[in-house]
């Protein structure tokens, strides 16, 4: 992770124990993800939370304020996948009680912010999606509000991409165009329609 250059923030003024951890932070992140694949949630819920602690602690903050302004968006792109896949864990796991609901909606937003506007962003998505599918959401109204919100919020749109440069003025009035279209729910279909179909079509 990339730290600012301040004397405040630099790795050296950190404690050995908070630079062990996180040079060790993946093996935690494996553990988390190793208890989950066992179905052990309560140990998994643990190691996740102290993944993200890690990284926290070592940006000088807590958790509940960790954010992708720390990393840096090219270089650390690959924790930030891991970030927002351990903030949809835990949003899976503590969805699973009412109590503890809210905090499942936190880390729902937390995956939003670490999902909006990077590359990986239509696969996180995909990953809502599938979940829903599932019938295994609890919440699933939370659920399907963040879905929409990362789905409306891609900047990728396959089929006008791939056919027209990055920088095409027309993909800036096609992106407004779709921003109208979700203020309805059959605009929402559609939306939905496309991005399932769109990348097939540019495979063929």
């Amino acid at each position: 992770m990339s730290k600012k250059n301040d004397d405040d923030n630099s790795p050296e003024e950190l404690n050995e124990g908070v630079k062990t951890a996180y040079v060790d932070r993946l093996k935690t992140l494996k553990q988390a993800l190793d208890f989950t694949a066992k179905g052990n949630i309560p140990q998994s819920v643990e190691k996740f939370k102290h993944y993200l602690a890690i990284l926290a602690a070592y940006n000088r903050t807590t958790e509940k304020y960790l954010s992708p302004k720390m990393f840096d968006s090219q270089k650390d792109i690959a924790e930030m996948l891991l970030v927002s896949q351990a903030y949809w864990n835990l949003a899976k796991s503590y969805d699973k009680s009412p109590k503890l609901r809210s905090e499942s909606n936190r880390c729902l937003q937390q995956f939003m912010a670490f999902t909006i506007g990077f590359k990986y962003q239509h696969a996180n998505a995909q990953l809502i999606r599938r979940h829903l599918r599932s019938g295994k959401a609890h919440n699933k109204k939370a659920f399907q509000q963040v879905y929409e919100k990362i789905n409306v919020r891609s900047k990728n749109c396959y089929l006008a991409t791939h056919a027209y440069p990055s920088n095409h003025e027309l993909l800036g009035s096609l992106r407004q165009f779709k921003y109208k279209l979700a203020n309805y729910s059959c605009g929402m279909k559609f939306i939905n329609f496309y991005y399932e179909s769109s990348p097939h079509i540019v495979k063929a």
